[in-house]
């Protein structure tokens, strides 16, 4: 990482948001502060993107990433006391299978800001992948890509009670 490389930019504004909010605020708090930082800094990004998760050559579901910043470097944002083990090893394990060359896993809960810079030593550039079929993994439905089919329950109760109360306002 050098001064002025996207990753050092970026630790700059997650910084920047920890010396003002400090810690002991949820997740979803320092996304919409360091979302407002990235900008001020001119770091084109998305929220909460969901991106194909690769098996071999397959798309076999896909998995939300807190920020995707210039389509090359993934953002996971944590809330807690200490970055453990397992943080460290899911991030690892979602730049190798979004097939992301780099990602960054900001933790603002600790009384500093904790980053871990994640490289990606199996990426593949250009990947052509496609999508797996209902035969090949055994289902019977052929909505495998549908969102129900990877967003978490309770999301799914969300959006149809959303919906359903759309449906009731119209009607």
């Amino acid at each position: 990482m050098e001064k002025g490389d996207l990753t050092y930019r970026i630790i700059g504004c997650a910084i920047t948001v920890h010396n003002k909010l400090k810690r002991g605020f949820r997740e979803y708090v320092y996304c919409r502060a360091l979302a407002i930082e990235l900008g001020r800094e001119q770091i084109a990004f998305e929220r909460e993107v969901w991106l194909p998760i690769h098996y071999d050559n397959y798309k076999i579901a896909a998995r939300r990433c807190d920020f995707l910043c210039n389509q090359a470097v993934i953002l996971e944002i944590k809330a807690k006391s200490e970055l453990s083990n397992e943080d460290i090893v899911q991030a690892i394990n979602t730049v190798e299978r979004l097939n992301i060359r780099n990602g960054l896993l900001i933790n603002f809960g600790g009384e500093s800001l904790q980053y871990r810079h994640i490289f990606n030593n199996k990426f593949i550039p250009n990947l052509q992948v496609e999508d797996i079929t209902p035969e090949m993994v055994g289902e019977a439905n052929n909505d495998l890509f549908e969102s129900r089919q990877y967003l978490p329950p309770w999301l799914v109760e969300k959006m149809q009670h959303d919906k359903l109360k759309q449906k009731s306002k119209m009607g």
